[in-house]
């Protein structure tokens, strides 16, 4: 019985991850793609945070198994059956692997319609710890949330009730305004520095907010705080973090309650706003609140009124630009995630935890050695092979070897494969050993950089860049005069994870490589290593034909930090491509090297919006009163980022003229030149 409990919540718990994971990451790259609204990104979070259980839940309940489904099957055979079976298996090579009886594990996909099941199968032997860990961890972080909420309470437990005064008049004007059956209590506690809802019927304030602040400010603070008690959200914020220390082998869900508290905030500015006609005094609230914060102070999430300092700026600009929110109804967006809900029921694959025993305890197990067991196909079979591996190269498909020590056996296992006949055998077990990162490995993969097969040198040479071992450096310098192109980049890459000792003579060879990629990474690398010999030919390589390899080049010059270089660099500063001229104007700004007002200014009306900005800010850097009329000229741009950065520049030139053009920033059309004028008028004070 016990044995069914722990594969069903182990099924559960990996359908949940895998689930949670399409839903989570669908959001988070719609919300990178997309403007959302606050209230769109706040339903689309908290659909998928709450929808990946549902999800999960009911596949499993109703045992729906789409295509990739994996079945959990239990291991009956006991420790005195699995020598004989094992050599029944020997000496019937053509067997299924499903008949295996060694501790195995063999993980293969359901492509196959559901209706057959083929039998998919994951075979392990530690479901009962894998749940007892997820359990224990998820009680830590739980315990721990809660004993912080009781420090919370402990902390509040001498608050006094307001029940007059204006800031209580202003509260119940607002609640009967706003429909409220029941009056919100009100209270005051010198122990804090932001006003927060507590419950689902308390505001607490701090006693300051009683006496400093004035009407309009109160008003607001309270609108914005009564707007948190409408919505829910101090429930919701315990509940998401629950669910996010509960479900912590999700970590996307720490995203996802950070994304819905940050709407939450700016929908209940809009509530305040729409509430009290203005968010101008709730812009100054804002601002003398986050003055009184110093740390942040309750330790726990709880629906506050600047909580979140790194939201300030932004709220506070959203509300003095005066933004107004988009009236549309959140039905059709309800629906579309109710229909995404539904596909991933239908379409997302999961777990089957009819037969279910065990996979989850080990994946916790070697997560804390890297991923040692999660062997990645290429071990093939040879009837040769004394040990009991069965695997296919093609399918990708793994099955451990038995051993007493299961990280040593599978180790030596593809230390052994890298001498096998097959090279596609030979580069798989390269790149394992390379994911396994045991340092064992170090010795057999130096070895495989002299193989007749350039995949094979190529795998050993990335597998050798995980480790760092300094063993490996005079080997992998050795492969960077090999014939195949991609072998030389690969041992490149291997050798920008050395800090030291790297050889530099043979890098700076390549830079005159007929492959363009070999001459791009050995460009990166030079700089790296901050080898000023190689100045010279990386000058050169400034009129590469490639545009990526002359950006390169002029990256490692930069690095180099050598200013008589600056010579080489001018040319650049005319090159066709956009990316190598702003990375030229960079590089001059690294060198602290000089440059013609003139040339600066040509460079302001260049065609290309990122190299016109870099020019402004390199003109600011430089204090340049010559460049003043061409910034001012910038404040009109048709892009916002060079306007933005024209007045910044603006603002570090201590010159008359330059003031003259900030005051006139003021009355620009865009907010944010206004809103950056100011602040820079206001340094100058």
């Amino acid at each position: 019985m016990t044995g069914t409990v722990s594969s069903t919540a182990l099924a559960w718990l990996l359908t949940y991850a895998i689930h949670s994971t399409v839903l989570l990451a669908f959001v988070w790259l719609l919300s990178r793609t997309r403007r959302l609204s606050p209230g769109a990104s706040e339903l689309l979070w908290k659909s998928a945070m709450i929808g990946a259980i549902v999800t999960s839940s009911l596949q499993l309940s109703l045992d729906v198994r789409p295509a990739g489904t994996l079945m959990l099957e239990r291991e009956t055979q006991t420790a005195s059956q699995r020598a004989p079976a094992a050599q029944a298996n020997a000496s019937e090579p053509s067997q299924p692997a499903s008949r295996i009886s060694h501790p195995a594990v063999l993980m293969q996909t359901n492509t196959e319609p559901a209706s057959q099941r083929p039998g998919a199968a994951i075979t392990m032997t530690t479901s009962s710890a894998a749940v007892f860990t997820w359990a224990l961890v998820a009680m830590i972080l739980g315990l721990t949330y809660v004993a912080r909420r009781l420090i919370l309470v402990g902390r509040l437990g001498d608050r006094q009730d307001v029940v007059d005064g204006p800031m209580f008049d202003l509260l119940t004007e607002l609640a009967r305004d706003a429909g409220l059956r029941t009056m919100p209590r009100l209270t005051s506690t010198s122990r804090i520095s932001s006003p927060v809802a507590l419950r689902i019927d308390e505001i607490c304030v701090p006693e300051t907010a009683l006496t400093d602040l004035d009407l309009d400010q109160q008003r607001s603070l309270l609108a914005h705080e009564l707007a948190h008690l409408t919505r829910r959200d101090p429930v919701w914020l315990v509940a998401g973090s629950l669910i996010e220390r509960i479900l912590w082998i999700q970590p996307l869900n720490r995203i996802a309650n950070r994304e819905i508290a940050t709407s939450a905030e700016f929908l209940c500015d809009d509530w305040a706003v729409h509430r009290t006609g203005s968010g101008v005094p709730l812009a100054r609230c804002l601002a003398q609140v986050a003055e009184w914060i110093q740390a942040s102070p309750l330790g726990v999430p709880v629906a506050g009124m600047a909580e979140e300092r790194s939201l300030l700026v932004s709220r506070v600009s959203r509300l003095v630009e005066d933004y107004k929110p988009a009236a549309r109804s959140r039905r059709s967006l309800a629906v579309g995630a109710s229909a995404v809900l539904v596909g991933t029921i239908l379409v997302a694959p999961g777990v089957s935890g009819r037969t279910a025993s065990t996979l989850l305890a080990d994946e916790i197990r070697t997560a804390g050695v890297n991923g040692a067991q999660q062997i990645v196909g290429g071990i093939a079979s040879t009837p040769s092979s004394p040990a009991p591996i069965v695997a296919d190269v093609k399918s990708e498909a793994v099955v451990a070897r038995q051993d007493t020590n299961a990280d040593t056996g599978v180790v030596n296992a593809l230390i052994e494969r890298l001498g096998d006949e097959n090279a596609e055998v030979r580069s798989a077990a390269a790149r394992s050993l390379g994911r396994i990162k045991d340092s064992r490995a170090v010795p057999g993969l130096i070895g495989a950089l002299k193989d007749r097969d350039a995949k094979v040198r190529e795998s050993a040479a990335e597998a050798l860049a995980e480790f760092e071992d300094p063993r490996a450096i005079t080997p992998l310098a050795d492969l960077l005069t090999d014939p195949s192109s991609d072998v030389k980049k690969s041992a490149l890459e291997a050798l920008s994870h050395f800090d030291s000792n790297v050889p530099s003579a043979a890098i700076v060879r390549l830079l005159n490589d007929p492959d363009e990629d070999v001459r791009h990474n050995a460009a990166h690398l030079v700089g790296k290593m901050r080898d000023r010999s190689a100045t010279g030919a990386l000058a050169k390589l400034i009129a590469d034909p490639n545009a990526d390899v002359r950006q390169a080049a002029i990256e490692a010059i930069a690095e180099l930090g050598d200013p008589t270089a600056v010579v080489a660099l001018m040319p650049a500063l005319s090159d066709p491509d956009a990316d190598v001229r702003e990375q030229a104007l960079s590089a001059i700004d690294d060198l602290k090297a000089p440059i013609a007002a003139e040339t600066l200014i040509t460079m302001m009306r260049d065609r290309d919006a990122d190299v016109r900005q870099r020019a402004a800010e390199l003109a600011g850097n430089r204090s340049l009163v010559a460049a003043v009329p061409a910034l001012r000229r910038l404040l009109d741009d048709p892009n916002a980022d060079v306007r933005e950065r024209a007045v910044e520049s603006l603002g570090d030139i201590p010159d008359g003229a330059a003031y003259d053009a900030l005051r006139a920033a003021l009355a620009s059309k865009d907010a944010k030149v206004r809103r950056a004028a100011a602040e820079a008028l206001g340094d100058r004070r």
